[in-house]
């Protein structure tokens, strides 16, 4: 299994779409009667793109996409197909966008999104802010995951203490 990257762009959108309403059509974050109203509310729909794109495909089959925000320090979406989960593609594209955005890097995520909510709390991502806004025609609460810089300090120069 040979997972590639490619940088993305809004020729994209029709498949990261797709990536990210199979992976929200998970009855553990959108309960059955509410998703069945959202394909008309036309729920999480990719913004015009903003920043960068990264797309994570196997054999030549794009199942994975992060999009973040270098100057923000912002992942503003990161799906993998359901199909494709637990098997790293999360992780490959974390950790590149990691490399871009040098400091701190944050995301918010639906707080009914357990599993991607754990995901980031094991990848050293805490808790920094909560809200409540409508999503899908109710209130609804979100998280503001936050991960300091992660190089770790033996990759840092060392300072030499005189």
């Amino acid at each position: 299994m040979k997972i590639t990257l490619r940088h993305g762009s809004s020729l994209d959108d029709t498949i990261c779409q797709g990536i990210m309403d199979l992976a929200l059509d998970d009855p553990a974050i959108t309960n059955p009667e509410t998703r069945s109203s959202i394909k008309h509310q036309n729920r999480f729909r990719l913004p015009k793109l903003g920043g960068r794109r990264l797309i994570a495909s196997i054999d030549r089959k794009d199942v994975a996409f992060v999009d973040y925000l270098i100057a923000k320090q912002h992942i503003k979406y990161l799906f993998v197909h359901p199909r494709y989960q637990r098997n790293g593609f999360g992780a490959i594209l974390l950790n590149s966008v990691q490399e871009h955005i040098k400091d701190a890097i944050s995301v918010n995520v639906l707080s009914t999104n357990e599993k991607a909510v754990l995901w980031y709390l094991g990848r050293g991502f805490k808790v920094s802010n909560c809200w409540f806004e409508r999503f899908n025609g109710k209130k609804t609460g979100w998280l503001k995951l936050t991960r300091a810089d992660v190089m770790l300090q033996s990759q840092r120069p060392s300072k030499k203490l005189k």
